[in-house]
């Protein structure tokens, strides 16, 4: 039987483009024998919600990664363990020419990977978003207090 967990990572931003609670930052659905991670779209913004590297392309796809390694981290995962991401960009080819600073953090082999260029993200400020998504065996899954588990 299936079981599905709703984390908000006490180390990451938990409020949407409105300064608002409007989503789970990470769910786990755990089966027996493996666990599915799945992150919404972490942004470079800080603790308090705002957004970092304001104009700084680079600055923000290494403050995404890293809010994407805290929420990984806070179930025991790590960026091994993603199998695909999908990256929204209002400028894509600024994000195609400093993008090597994300394989900093992801390492081959790659997991599959969509960029789409998009008019705007949910703040004015930001420039890139990563959504993810990871598969750890069970006997890994750490669950941080607060998690609602159904």
């Amino acid at each position: 039987m299936l079981k599905r967990h709703y984390v908000t990572p006490e180390t990451t931003y938990k409020v949407g483009g409105n300064k608002q609670v409007i989503y789970t930052p990470v769910i786990v659905v755990e089966d027996t024998t493996h666990s599915h991670v799945y992150l919404s779209g972490r942004t470079s913004r800080t603790l308090d919600g705002d957004v970092a590297c304001k104009g700084d392309m680079r600055g923000q796809i290494r403050l995404v990664c890293q809010n994407i390694e805290k929420a990984l981290d806070c179930v025991g995962a790590t960026f091994a363990d993603v199998v695909r991401t999908v990256t929204y960009t209002t400028e894509v080819e600024e994000y195609y020419r400093v993008c090597d600073e994300r394989f900093k953090f992801f390492k081959p082999p790659l997991p599959t990977s969509t960029l789409i260029g998009v008019a705007s993200l949910a703040m004015p400020e930001m420039l890139v978003e990563i959504e993810v998504e990871a598969i750890i065996e069970t006997n890994r899954l750490r669950l941080p207090k607060g998690a609602v588990s159904r």
